[in-house]
């Protein structure tokens, strides 16, 4: 019964010592990890916005979009890219669903409605096919492309929109995401600016 009673003991404080252990690593690491996730947001921000003035912190809005499954609230996030109170542009992030998993992207859209750019933050698509939607001359093509002279499908379906090779899946899910994210901003755009929140 002694024994017993010194293995718990023993146990309970080898324990409390990993607990406190990752306790602490967490409170030290967690700035940092935010602080460097902030700039990879601010140079994707630079590359999608490219040739506008693009600050450190930038003002941001959130809006409720829908709910999901289980009644939970879906929260949709946008930067505010502005200069002299004016709003030159919204970036917001998409999640469409390709071929290997979710994609995750940065978009961005002029003030004008025009797509400003679209970067490929993270993705699982297959290397030398479908992965190749991080190419500039996929991702490039956005640029510029609207609502009103856009023909919104893959060009082999008599659409503007040049797919990767052998990867319709991957291309028509960006595509349709960045299509999808291009209209909701534009009919929203009033209500996204009215919830701005300074950083």
């Amino acid at each position: 019964m002694g024994e017993l009673l010194k293995l718990s003991v023993i146990l309970t404080i080898i324990c409390s010592c990993a607990a406190f252990s990752l306790g602490y690593a967490y409170k030290h690491t967690k700035d940092p990890i935010a602080e460097q996730q902030r700039l990879k947001k601010v140079r994707a921000l630079k590359e999608v916005f490219s040739g506008y003035d693009i600050p450190s912190d930038l003002p941001s809005a959130e809006l409720i979009v829908g709910k999901d499954k289980d009644g939970e609230e879906i929260k949709r996030h946008f930067f505010l890219i502005e200069k002299n109170e004016d709003v030159l542009g919204i970036a917001f992030e998409l999640y469409p669903k390709g071929y290997g998993g979710d994609i995750q992207l940065l978009t961005g859209v002029t003030a004008k409605g025009n797509i400003a750019g679209v970067k490929v933050i993270r993705h699982a698509e297959t290397p030398g096919l479908g992965a190749n939607i991080t190419s500039e001359e996929f991702s490039g093509q956005f640029k510029g492309l609207n609502l009103d002279k856009t023909v919104w499908r893959v060009k082999k379906n008599g659409g503007d929109i040049d797919q990767v090779t052998g990867a319709t899946i991957s291309s028509s899910a960006v595509m349709n995401a960045v299509h999808d994210g291009l209209k909701f901003v534009i009919e929203h755009q009033s209500e996204i600016e009215s919830q701005k929140n300074e950083q």
